[in-house]
C-alpha cells in the first residue's frame, strides 16, 4: 500500500545513514512486493553511495549477504538519471521508514496531523494511571496520555524519534514522562507493571507474540488500547487477528473520509 506520506524525489540514500539496525534489516533484504528488480535498483540507488553500503554492513552486519548481491550486479553504465530514478523508487517503496529519519516531516504525515486525542480518551479512562506507548513514534499517544495520567512511559526503537521526544519534553516541562528504547517483541519491563498500554500501527506483523509481550508487562484488570492515527483509507471492517483475540472495535470516520478502526481488551490473569 502506498501511502504518499513523502516525495521521493526530495530524498536520497544518505538518509539510511539516519536509521537503526532493525530499519536496515527491512530495507536490505528481498522485497516480494516490490514493483521492479529490487536487487539491481538497489544496485543503481547505491551506485554513488558506497559509505551506505559500508556503513549498512558494519551497522547490520546480518544484512551483509544481501548487499554482498547487490554488489556483484554489474555495472552496466547506468545513466545519472537511472541511477536517480532507482533510487527515488527505493526511498519511495521505504516512505514508511524515510520519515523515522525526519521526525518533523512525520509529524506532519496525515494520520498524525489529522489526530484528535479524544478518541483515545474515549477509549480508556488514563486518569491516575501508570500507561506505556509502545512504538510510540514522535509521540501522538504518549503526550496525549501525558495529560491525565500519573507517568507515561513512551518506548520507541528508533534514536531520532527518541531524541525528538525528549527534546519535546523538556520544551513543554513535562516531568510525568520518560522515553526509552524498546520494540515490542523484546519490552524492558517487569511483568504486571503497567495500568494501561498503548499503541498504534505496531502490532500486526505477529500478532500472537506481539500481544503476548503487551499482555505480560500488563496488571490484571489493565488494558491493551490500539488506537491508531486518522487517514484516508476506507477500511471496511475490523481487524479478525485483534476480534479474534478478545479485542472489541470502535471505529470512525476521517476528516479526509477514511475510515479507522479502534480496539481495547481488558487484561484477566
Amino acid at each position: 500500500m502506498r501511502y504518499n506520506w513523502i516525495d521521493g524525489k526530495e530524498y536520497t540514500m544518505n538518509c539510511i545513514l539516519l536509521l537503526d539496525r532493525w530499519v536496515l534489516r527491512w530495507i536490505f533484504q528481498d522485497c516480494p512486493h516490490y514493483d521492479g528488480d529490487y536487487l539491481a535498483d538497489m544496485a543503481k540507488a547505491l551506485y554513488c553511495y558506497p559509505h551506505v553500503y559500508e556503513f549498512a554492513c558494519q551497522k547490520a552486519p546480518e544484512c551483509s549477504a544481501f548487499l554482498g548481491r547487490v554488489r556483484q550486479v554489474p555495472f552496466a553504465g547506468w545513466s545519472e538519471e537511472e541511477m536517480r530514478s532507482a533510487e527515488t523508487s527505493i526511498l519511495q517503496f521505504h516512505e514508511t521508514f524515510v520519515v523515522y529519519a525526519y521526525p518533523q516531516v512525520m509529524e506532519g504525515v496525515n494520520y498524525i496531523r489529522n489526530w484528535d486525542p479524544k478518541y483515545l480518551h474515549e477509549l480508556v479512562d488514563l486518569k491516575d494511571r501508570v500507561v506505556l506507548d509502545v512504538g510510540a513514534g514522535t509521540g501522538r499517544l504518549a503526550f496525549a496520555a501525558a495529560k491525565v495520567a500519573k507517568r507515561v512511559y513512551a518506548s520507541e526503537p528508533c534514536d531520532q524519534l527518541r531524541e525528538y521526544m525528549r527534546d519535546r519534553i523538556k520544551a513543554e516541562g513535562l516531568s510525568n514522562m520518560k522515553v526509552l528504547d524498546g520494540e515490542v517483541l523484546s519490552l524492558p519491563f517487569e511483568d504486571d507493571t503497567f495500568d494501561a498500554v498503548l499503541s498504534g500501527h505496531v502490532v500486526g506483523d505477529f500478532y500472537e507474540e506481539e500481544i503476548r509481550e503487551i499482555t505480560r508487562i500488563t496488571k490484571n484488570g489493565g488494558w491493551l488500547v490500539i488506537c491508531n492515527g486518522d487517514d484516508e483509507f476506507r477500511r471496511e471492517s475490523p481487524d479478525e487477528e485483534l476480534t479474534s483475540r478478545g479485542f472489541s472495535w470502535f471505529s470512525h470516520e476521517t476528516v479526509e473520509g477514511g475510515v479507522v478502526y479502534n480496539y481495547r481488551k481488558q487484561i484477566k490473569k
